[in-house]
């Protein structure tokens, strides 16, 4: 039975919530806070991105070497820079992440098999609540593609137990957002406990900066989770101080436990994943196919669900 149809879920599971965050782990897993559209006009951020990326790969650029230097932020800057190419610096904004991703599974002492493509978005909100603080949610939304045509399905065949199995969209709405600062990261479902830190480091390489970040999870989620990601801006606007939201090309790789839709049962192994995207300003900047998708299926999920942000949280760590 297709679950094309199906309503996303309201109650919020960590464990298939983790798994389900595969449909987006760039943005509020990995992001820093959110905000509206920067100064520059896309045109012309994608014109200089388009030119930083005009060297062919493996080509070398003037002067014969690569370059690769670490930048020297402390704590604080560091996650100011971030903000910058993860979201915005703006106190407030949407922010959009859309991106492809392919799932790998890993059984115990076997070869690894693919499984199924993914195509998705993740789309937060983010308020600024005091200095270098801010309020986060958001929400997930993917759909599933065969992994050689690239056409939508619904389902595929799981390539470890020779089944085929039925793959529903990912429609995560119950995480219950977050607090970012330099601090790390403080849940919403736990916010009396101390920030789990974030691990960003910012390069300067070539006519890029990126962030590379690996996401820490809370202690009630799987041993088997790990997600790393990567976002890069061009140099020219990064340095640019005006500019408080930056295009990022996006990537990056998770390891996680079996999704239930692929009734492995009890069965050794996990999966792995690898995505990419781009960091957009709207959903009008989705492509069609996509778009036409979502508006048909999740409607709602084309914008940010700002009801939270109204809740009081009691208890909060001042962290």
């Amino acid at each position: 039975m297709t679950s094309r149809h199906r309503t996303a879920r309201d109650p919020f599971d960590r464990r298939e919530a983790m798994t389900a965050l595969l449909a987006g782990g760039i943005g509020a897993a990995l992001a820093t806070p959110a905000v509206a559209a920067p100064a520059v006009p896309l045109a012309g951020a994608a014109g200089t991105a388009a030119k930083a990326r005009s060297l062919p790969q493996g080509s070398l650029p003037p002067g014969g070497r690569w370059t690769s230097s670490f930048l020297p932020l402390d704590r604080v800057q560091t996650f100011r820079q971030a903000m910058r190419i993860q979201r915005s610096a703006e106190d407030e904004a949407d922010v959009l992440h859309w991106y492809h991703f392919i799932m790998v599974a890993v059984p115990l002492n076997a070869t690894p098999k693919a499984v199924v493509r993914w195509e998705g978005i993740e789309l937060s909100r983010h308020q600024k609540i005091a200095e270098d603080r801010y309020r986060i949610h958001g929400h997930n939304l993917s759909f599933p593609r065969d992994l050689v045509s690239g056409e939508f399905v619904d389902e595929v065949p799981n390539p470890v137990t020779k089944k085929r199995v039925a793959v529903p969209p990912m429609a995560l709405t119950g995480d219950p957002g977050m607090i970012r600062s330099p601090a790390g990261v403080i849940s919403l479902d736990k916010p009396s406990l101390a920030p789990r830190p974030d691990y960003k480091v910012l390069r300067r390489e070539g006519d890029f900066v990126k962030v590379d970040a690996i996401r820490v999870p809370p202690d009630t989620w799987p041993v088997t989770f790990l997600e790393t990601g990567y976002e890069a801006s061009p140099a020219a606007l990064f340095d640019d101080p005006k500019l408080k939201w930056l295009p990022s090309d996006v990537s990056g790789a998770y390891v996680f436990p079996y999704p239930k839709w692929m009734d492995m049962g009890d069965a050794p192994g996990h999966m792995f994943a690898t995505w990419s995207g781009y960091k957009l300003r709207s959903v009008d900047e989705l492509p069609e196919e996509f778009r036409r998708r979502a508006e048909r299926d999740f409607p709602q999920l084309l914008a940010v669900d700002r009801a939270p942000f109204a809740k009081p949280i009691p208890g909060l760590h001042p962290g």
